[in-house]
């Protein structure tokens, strides 16, 4: 979660970033899709996808055999979403382990 202070910009965690090019796939509630993973936080991810979504929309995020995730979006900019996940959970730590390892 982003905290916004005038220009700065505080974080709700440590942003380390794993940089990925997974496919995966995004669902809401009545469309599914195919998409890439380019980087993983314990906070979110970015996805490329051609899935149209709307800002604040909850996704559920899956990478092939490793997890899902339920976030929503943060932010989109044409194919590209910014997903925040809706909790830091265990289940994220597992999926951040195993792609680092992939």
């Amino acid at each position: 979660m982003a905290i916004h202070l005038g220009e700065m910009v505080k974080r709700g965690h440590v942003r380390t970033e794993i940089g990925v090019d997974l496919d995966g796939a995004i669902a809401t509630g009545d469309r599914t899709g195919r998409a890439t993973v380019e980087n993983i936080s314990p906070g979110g991810a970015r996805i490329i996808t051609r899935v149209p979504l709307l800002l604040g929309q909850p996704i559920i995020l899956s990478i092939g055999n490793l997890g899902t995730a339920d976030g929503r979006v943060a932010w989109t900019n044409r194919y590209i979403v910014g997903m925040r996940f809706d909790h830091e959970v265990d289940t994220i730590a597992d999926l951040l382990l195993a792609v680092a390892i992939y």
